[in-house]
């Protein structure tokens, strides 16, 4: 690793650099643009002035392989920047990866004037690639969907991100603060760790900056295309949504089914000698083993409109057909009212008279509507009754299950996670086998028609399309499965997970705890022989299932064991709190830094201490405040200091709470503790 100043770069090397070659089949092979050979990383280090609450940039550095720019003012970085342009001919591109752009790209766009065409957004301030001339920088976060640290050390990087345990982040740096050769190697390895990074990457799976996915799923992608290509296309174009039925699965969509015992929350739950404290169990592979082991809508949906009750249930029932539908439920309740996990959401519903609500999941209402499919349908007719029920729209086909040809791509990457992990060597395989095995679901259910954000005259503006044109042109060059395939993916998956609850529920002595996406929470003994046999059986039908190193083997959707907590208390969804068989302390909270967080709360309580209105200060993490405008020009230690647009990063805390309406339910509700 070589370590230099802008003035000492090997310009004229830089210049003599040939451009990448493509390889026959490339995408976008009629495009002039040609690819500088050379893989480099731009990263930026910055300060905090909380006077003013605005940052500033201290210092750059810049790899190009296996060498180091480093600079400390933005003068200098312009000035470097506009030199490596200026020899570089109009049809070529250096291509710069950045972990975090949207970082980076807050700053560079004080000092840079970034048009329309130059940007392209996921999101407001979420930037995938940002052109600065005939420089392209790209976000390897979103490429790799990982930090900087877990990136370089699963690659296995020689200069993976050093620790920043010894990196004083409070300390105030200026451009001309000296730094120590410490502070500069931790700077340094981040880009020259995320160059390897990329590298070893694109050797492992054959790639070059053309091929190069700019996104996390943009392999599995790439491979399930390329799985399809086996289908007949009029598979995809026969089961192309209609507007109408997108609005019905936009509606319908649900995520995983993440919610707390209300007669439990709150309380912290320990083992007894009649009940060894809290188990959990976790359904293997949830999302993959449903797209293997279960049939989705096979063409296009029937537009029925209204509907009769009979008609309804003779097409669920009797013919069983993948229904789609808009309801209006009359006097709905829970039939039992200590189940604890209310399956319907508050906010997937319309015109709710009279709820009565834990949490977000209704318990009863004298009326609702809501758009559901007949996979939910099966888990209302166990947990509700009703008094009346008017199907408002329906529109419905048959039942198939997805094609061989890309339920053996989602067996292949289960076989090849399975198969690897543990074996020494195999690491990177391992994880990338994990990895696309995690995103095909993501693939099915991404939004056909999902607003664009553009970047113009410095601002992130939703760009207006007409969303009925987007979704035509979607489903023109569909290659993939269409949308509603997601919306059946969660729902069976939230079935799948239904299934384990109610066996809990329903042996004695056993109490249901917390259930999050994939896994139960539970008190007591259960048998879950009977539900683990009936997935082994479809898993070995459709071939969902694999052996490990060990010579075992493993099955998709089967409940696993997981870690037994000595301890145990929640708040609500994505909010509890654990000690583990040792006396560990374990925290999950949305916004909180889990093992600074459970730091924290050793120090204050320990688990007792998990209750509303309990503070981290320590382990809140950080707060982005977004400077878009310039703030002028200050004068420090007789410098000038010029600060642009930039983010501020300061000390944020998070604070336990619970709603007051769901503080007055917790307040009647309660299993007496003598129960267990």
């Amino acid at each position: 690793m070589k370590i230099v100043s802008p003035e000492q770069f090997d310009f004229p090397a830089f210049k003599k650099l040939k451009c990448q070659k493509r390889f026959a089949g490339n995408p976008g092979t009629t495009s002039k643009t040609r690819y500088k050979d050379v893989i480099s990383a731009f990263d930026i280090e910055t300060t905090g002035l909380p006077d003013i609450e605005q940052s500033i940039m201290y210092v750059w550095q810049w790899a190009f392989d296996d060498v180091c720019v480093v600079g400390r003012t933005w003068e200098q970085f312009l000035n470097f920047a506009e030199n490596l342009m200026e020899l570089m001919k109009p049809n070529e591109v250096l291509v710069v990866f950045v972990h975090n752009l949207a970082y980076e790209f807050q700053f560079l766009r004080g000092i840079w004037d970034f048009g329309e065409k130059d940007v392209f957004c996921t999101e407001a301030r979420r930037i995938l690639y940002a052109k600065m001339g005939t420089i392209e920088f790209r976000c390897s976060y979103m490429h790799s969907n990982m930090s900087l640290k877990e990136y370089t050390e699963k690659m296995g990087a020689e200069h993976s991100k050093l620790s920043g345990e010894e990196f004083d982040y409070s300390k105030i740096r200026y451009p001309w603060t000296p730094l120590t050769d410490q502070e500069l190697a931790y700077c340094v390895h981040d880009v020259i760790g995320l160059v390897e990074a990329i590298k070893i990457e694109m050797q492992h799976d054959r790639d070059n900056l053309y091929t190069f996915p700019l996104t996390s799923t943009g392999y599995v992608r790439r491979d399930g295309k390329r799985a399809m290509h086996r289908v007949p296309h009029t598979w995809i174009t026969k089961q192309v949504p209609t507007w109408h039925v997108y609005e019905m699965c936009r509606e319908a969509f649900r995520g995983g089914n993440t919610h707390s015992n209300r007669h439990f929350t709150g309380r912290v739950l320990r083992g007894t000698n009649k009940v060894a404290g809290v188990k959990s169990v976790d359904r293997s592979s949830s999302y993959p083993d449903v797209l293997v082991n279960k049939p989705y809508p096979a063409d296009a949906f029937y537009e029925v409109g209204p509907c009769s009750l009979e008609k309804f249930y003779c097409l669920y029932r009797k013919m069983e057909r993948a229904c789609l539908f808009r309801a209006r439920f009359t006097g709905i309740k829970l039939k039992d009212y200590t189940w604890g996990c209310p399956y319907i959401p508050r906010d997937r519903c319309r015109n709710i008279v009279a709820g009565a609500f834990d949490n977000g999941r209704v318990l009863e209402a004298e009326s609702l509507e809501i758009t559901i499919t007949d996979v939910d349908m099966r888990i209302f007719e166990y947990e509700y009754e009703w008094d009346s029920l008017e199907i408002l729209d329906l529109c419905y086909t048959r039942y198939a299950m997805l094609p061989h040809a890309f339920t053996r791509l989602v067996n292949m990457y289960y076989e090849r996670k399975t198969s690897l992990k543990g074996i020494d060597g195999a690491e990177l395989d391992y994880y990338r086998a994990k990895a696309k095995l995690n995103s095909l679901y993501g693939m099915t259910a991404q939004d056909p028609v999902k607003q664009s954000i553009i970047f113009k005259d410095n601002e992130y503006r939703l760009k207006d399309e007409d969303p009925q044109k987007l979704l035509a042109e979607n489903n023109r060059r569909r290659q993939l499965p269409n949308y509603q395939v997601g919306c059946w993916v969660t729902a069976w998956a939230r079935y799948m997970l239904e299934l384990a609850i109610i066996k809990v529920h329903e042996t004695p002595g056993a109490f249901f705890c917390y259930t999050d996406t994939d896994s139960v929470k539970y008190m007591g003994e259960v048998d879950f022989s009977e539900y683990n046999a009936k997935c082994i059986e479809d898993s070995t039908k459709n071939g969902a299932y694999a052996v490990d190193s060990k010579g075992n083997t493993h099955y998709m959707g089967v409940l696993e064991e997981d870690e037994r907590c000595r301890a145990f208390v929640t708040l609500g969804a994505k909010k509890y709190a654990y000690e583990d068989l040792n006396g560990k302390l374990h925290i999950t909270v949305a916004g909180v830094i889990k093992k600074a967080g459970a730091l924290e709360m050793e120090k204050k309580g320990g688990i007792e201490a998990f209750k509303p209105d309990f503070v981290f200060t320590e382990a809140g993490g950080l707060e982005a405040v977004y400077n878009d405008t310039e703030y002028g020009t200050i004068e420090i230690d007789g410098h000038s200091l010029k600060i642009t647009a930039n983010v501020y990063l300061k000390p944020s805390t998070y604070t336990l709470g619970i709603t007051n309406e769901y503080e007055y339910l917790l307040s009647v509700s309660g299993i007496p503790v003598d129960v267990f």
